[in-house]
């Protein structure tokens, strides 16, 4: 399993021109990053699945077919070889992403004053009694959402699956999953919480415990040129 973190806070249209990879990109994030409104908001979704190829090129160089992206009835990316799992997100000026030979569910959250006692409620009635106990409500808060929504993109299911439906107990780095019923295809599911950037949270779930000690930060200039040279481009 590997996780990388990429700043994208100094990516603009003078020195990122992500059409430039348009060959590697799928349709669906081509189409999402030409129709958004704001130049960084497309970024975030191409460096995310930029720096899945970066792994898989890596990873796989004996590879005969190259990575194809496609997505399931739910939405989750996933890729032709089922070998390789990936799974993204992104938050403020951070695209993070996960890699594993099983399915992986990362998140990433920027803490903000949101009403977090609203969201609250329609989460686990045992996950709001912890809030409830919490000292640091707005913490707790932002580290369970972001295990709960790896677990939940893990699963690959959206939320078709209801947040109530389940809930975790953290303890340390780690957390447990308890699922009032479980009719998924797997049983038990790992999370660790990771210390990151001040005022970001970030939370992975697999499903095995064998997770990195740190998150690695990659920086653009290491992946992007590499990959124009991967596929004949200078």
């Amino acid at each position: 399993m590997d996780i990388y973190a990429i700043n994208i806070e100094d990516l603009n249209k003078s020195n990122f021109d992500y059409k430039l990879y348009n060959h590697i990109l799928s349709e669906q994030t081509l189409s999402k990053a030409n129709n958004y409104r704001y130049y960084q908001d497309s970024v975030r979704t191409v460096i995310g699945e930029l720096l899945v190829h970066y792994f898989y090129i890596k990873n796989y160089k004996s590879s005969s077919s190259p990575l194809t992206i496609l997505r399931n009835n739910y939405g989750k990316p996933y890729c032709n070889n089922s070998d390789f799992h990936f799974n993204i997100s992104h938050a403020g000026n951070w695209v993070i992403a996960i890699v594993d030979t099983q399915p992986v569910g990362i998140d990433i959250e920027l803490v903000s004053d949101i009403d977090y006692k609203s969201v609250i409620s329609i989460f686990h009635s045992i996950e709001g009694y912890g809030l409830e106990k919490a000292t640091n409500k707005k913490d707790f808060f932002f580290t369970l959402w972001t295990i709960k929504e790896s677990v939940i993109k893990n699963i690959g299911q959206g939320l078709s699956i209801p947040l109530d439906s389940f809930y975790t107990l953290l303890n340390g780095d780690q957390a447990t999953v308890h699922f009032d019923n479980n009719d998924f295809e797997n049983d038990q599911y790992y999370v660790k919480v990771f210390e990151f950037c001040p005022q970001y949270k970030v939370a992975a779930c697999a499903l095995h415990n064998n997770f990195p000690e740190a998150i690695n930060i990659l920086e653009p200039s290491k992946f992007l040129p590499f990959l124009l040279e991967s596929n004949g481009i200078s």
